[in-house]
């Protein structure tokens, strides 16, 4: 937004008016709306005000927070215990992260298992040991505990403080109160800084929350340091489909499937189920189903490693699509691409006001086996060609057929975000929709079953 001038008025008071401000309107995958909606942050100056900096404020934390990394006794002889045996700084620092996962309870997560009761009679952690000693603490008490076991073994664990891109992209040279917090642990290995957040349940090791990957990061210290936390890759984040499927004669497909989540997809869906019931979490996997396949029937879910915090978040259903395939005359229309068949274009604007934001890079792997029906044969089995748009994002499809066309498998892998490309200025939004009109045209390519031969 402009600028607000403001004048004097009577009593010591001051004034800004802003006229002509346009209206704010939401568009899909945009930038967070800090970032996209006109706001005004007013401070009063001082002195104080002009100096103070975000190095500063690191500065003043690190004093801060020595009590609450201090290594003693008991957390020196645990530190030994755990890293017994480990040949590396990296072997510490995984064995030291597990230890903190596995025995250390959040007692602000919803899964944690306390009482209101219990949790109302709970001392603050003070310090490492205590953390330690009860086996509990609220997530950034598991952190600390971390830093201070992590200190003790003879690394170089100090606090970060790191925005969150979901609210707002940070910009180091705009001092705004709040914009970067106590969030993770910095621990140095060799000349490069690695991030370690043990107190978010779900965080996949070596992986930081979405929300706090690809962002300025600030280490605590006497003279603090900036760097940049690194942004997971395509295959950090991937969605593995499978489905063993039969076609029949009327177009009613029907099989067992396995949907398979990692990374960000899995933390997803883990927050979405994990103070659920089982009801609750098969009837949203159902909505899900039919809201892209209306005639589906769900049978035998169940649903896998919903509150474990390393395995893959995972699906499991027998499915019945009656009319599936599209009759017209004797022959059948099938759509292989399965886990897309009834997706609309993801953008359907003609132009667009705000950038793209894609939250992370992700990938898909899908592998679709279906037997034909009895008396139809193949007309075609071609696939749609691959489409790449250089490190960005690659699509590509496979169908291969048995000898006596009883079956076809069709493999689809696709991945977008590559080379940390996760934003895209609004000037490039045609190129984008285009890109994603094509992986569209290419799920939805069909194959024609005839009849013939006796299969």
């Amino acid at each position: 937004m402009p600028k607000p001038v403001f004048e004097k008025e009577k009593n010591g008071f001051y004034f800004a008016t802003v006229t002509r401000m346009p209206a704010f309107r939401e568009e899909p995958m945009m930038p967070p709306e800090d970032n996209v909606r006109a706001w005004a942050m007013v401070r009063y100056q001082s002195l104080f005000s002009i100096l103070i900096n975000y190095q500063f404020l690191a500065s003043e934390l690190s004093v801060a927070f020595q009590p609450y990394l201090k290594v003693d006794d008991e957390v020196r002889q645990k530190a030994a215990e755990i890293t017994a045996g480990a040949a590396s700084p990296d072997e510490k620092l995984e064995k030291i992260f597990a230890f903190c996962r596995a025995n250390i309870k959040n007692t602000r997560d919803p899964i944690s298992g306390f009482t209101p009761q219990e949790l109302e009679k709970m001392k603050a952690n003070k310090k490492p040991a205590d953390t330690l000693k009860r086996g509990a603490g609220n997530g950034f008490d598991i952190d600390l505990l971390f830093a201070a076991l992590a200190n003790a073994a003879g690394l170089d664990a100090h606090v970060a403080l790191l925005p969150d891109r979901s609210k707002r992209f940070f910009d180091r040279n705009v001092l705004i109160p709040g914009s970067i917090r106590p969030a993770n642990i910095a621990v140095r290995t060799g000349e490069t800084w690695k991030f370690f957040d043990p107190g978010f349940h779900y965080v996949t090791p070596g992986m930081l929350r979405w929300q706090e990957e690809g962002v300025d990061a600030l280490i605590t210290d006497k003279f603090p340091t900036w760097t940049k936390t690194p942004l997971s890759p395509p295959e950090k984040s991937k969605e593995t489909r499978t489905a063993t499927l039969r076609l029949d004669e009327n177009g009613t497909l029907e099989g067992d499937v396995t949907v398979e989540y990692t990374g960000h997809l899995a933390v997803e869906r883990k927050e979405l189920n994990d103070d659920d019931s089982l009801n609750q979490r098969e009837e949203t996997l159902k909505e899900n189903i039919k809201s892209r396949l209306s005639t589906a029937e769900l049978t035998n879910i169940a649903i896998e490693n919903v509150t474990d915090p390393a395995r893959p978040f995972i699906y499991k259903y027998h499915v019945r699509v009656p009319e599936y395939a599209a009759r017209t005359g004797k022959r059948l229309f099938l759509q292989p691409a399965f886990f897309e068949k009834g997706i609309a274009p993801l953008f359907t604007a003609a132009t667009r006001r705000y950038p793209l934001y894609f939250h992370f890079p992700w990938s898909e792997e899908d592998t679709v086996t279906i037997s034909l029906p009895k008396g139809y044969v193949l007309d075609n089995a071609d696939a749609p060609a691959p489409i790449s748009a250089g490190a960005i994002s690659h699509y590509a499809v496979k169908i291969q057929v048995t000898k006596d066309q009883s079956s076809l498998t069709y493999h689809r892998s696709f991945f977008f975000g590559g080379d940390d490309r996760i934003f895209i200025a609004v000037q490039s939004y045609g190129a984008v929709k285009q890109l994603f009109e094509a992986f569209n045209r290419a799920d939805n390519h069909s194959l024609a079953l005839k009849p013939g031969g006796a299969n």
